[in-house]
């Protein structure tokens, strides 16, 4: 992790709960990767300096440029400069070749999932995107046109569920944290139903995605229980094979 700066270049606000923001940056930002974040916190004219800061998701990376999508907690404008603490977490562990891909998100936006979803599309991938209970107010004008949008119902389930989850090469889920491991065990249990044969590693991942304190490993805040010993979210997730997690 290294600290950089950035400049708020435009503020746009996208729906009621979300803005987005785009960022000018150095180069170093431009190797940020689907599921890595930033930690940051605006430098006023100030001595204060925050301890905890806002973990903003990329969903554009370029050359010089970074676009991340937030709630609007925080009033931000043009021509404000950010202190950045990057990257935190792993990338998302696409599996090779996986030619269709499955994205659940229940009940919180999709913004962790959008990047992956631009690099899938331009790898001429097949992505389909399941969207229930409040992941439905997400604006639809704002993906891509490529990926095949299915609203599914107040729970996990969603129209040819069955035919979804046997088409998918991998599938990957994001909830809120306050949900995350009573709704991925019932989808790990679902899909453990519906395939024949065990579940291969690296099918079904969960994004952990949760407040994080320290983004180091320092805290032991964001601990998931797994098989073989727990894991930390920010370091070693935010996506975690839901064949290793204790569900119970």
């Amino acid at each position: 992790m290294r600290e950089t700066q950035a400049i708020i270049e435009r503020v746009r606000r996208i729906a009621p709960d979300l803005q987005q923001i785009d960022l000018s940056t150095d180069a170093s930002l431009s190797q940020l990767q689907p599921g890595q974040s930033l930690f940051a916190h605006v430098l006023e004219n100030t001595q204060y300096t925050p301890y905890l800061r806002e973990q903003w998701y990329p969903i554009a990376v370029g050359a010089a440029r970074v676009v991340v999508e937030l709630p609007p907690r925080q009033r931000y404008h043009p021509g404000q400069v950010v202190s950045v603490l990057t990257p935190i977490g792993r990338p998302l562990p696409v599996r090779s070749g996986a030619r269709h891909v499955l994205l659940i998100v229940y009940d919180t936006p999709p913004t962790p999932l959008i990047l992956l979803a631009h690099q899938l599309i331009a790898a001429e991938a097949a992505v389909t995107l399941v969207l229930s209970g409040s992941a439905l107010r997400y604006p639809l004008e704002l993906l891509p046109p490529q990926i095949e949008i299915i609203h599914g119902d107040t729970g996990w389930a969603w129209p040819e569920q069955v035919q979804t989850l046997g088409w998918a090469e991998q599938v990957i889920a994001l909830a809120p944290p306050y949900t995350q491991f009573e709704t991925y065990g019932a989808l790990y249990e679902t899909i453990g139903q519906l395939r024949a044969g065990a579940i291969p590693d690296g099918f079904v991942l969960g994004l952990f995605d949760q407040p994080l304190a320290c983004g180091t490993g320092a805290c032991q805040a964001c601990q998931v229980a797994c098989q073989g010993g727990d894991v930390l979210a920010c370091v070693d997730g935010p996506a975690i094979d839901l064949k290793r997690v204790r569900f119970r």
